[in-house]
């Protein structure tokens, strides 16, 4: 099984009930077809870098998920019939993925909180003792030479 992102856009001037069955159906084209949908987070509405259908704005979804490459044929081949998708790419970003690991270390790093040292609030940046700043950089700061 592989790991694939799919970055998509869509039509910006579809109302919230077309967009969540776009979604679904996207989800579901996944899931029939042997995969595993891992991450599926909207980003909003966003201008364009350039016009696609004289659309200057259009709603970016990112989508990650696990499957064969024969799922990701079926899946651009109905986000090219799609009108309502404006443009898509699919990258692959790992050759030999196993889900269930994923699984696991996603949930041992929800259990792990982040908790913050007192000691290590107290260190300054450089590890050492602070060292005095050379007169050169002191009060008229550094000079442009020509």
């Amino acid at each position: 099984m592989r790991k694939y992102e799919t970055f998509f856009i869509v039509d910006p001037d579809l109302p919230d009930e077309t967009n969540s069955a776009l979604d679904n159906k996207v989800q579901s084209i996944i899931a029939s077809n042997g995969g595993e949908v891992l991450t599926f987070v909207p980003w909003g509405k966003r201008k364009l870098a350039y016009a696609i259908r004289k659309r200057t704005r259009g709603l970016y979804v990112l989508m990650e998920y696990a499957g064969g490459s024969q799922l990701v044929a079926e899946l651009e081949r109905n986000l090219r019939i799609d009108d309502r998708i404006l443009k898509f790419i699919t990258v692959m970003l790992e050759e030999r993925f196993d889900p269930e690991r994923e699984r696991e270390r996603r949930a041992q790093a929800a259990v792990v909180p982040f908790v913050e040292d007192e000691e290590s609030s107290e260190v300054p940046l450089g590890g050492g003792e602070e060292e005095e700043m050379p007169e050169d950089f002191a009060d008229e700061g550094l000079k442009d030479e020509e």
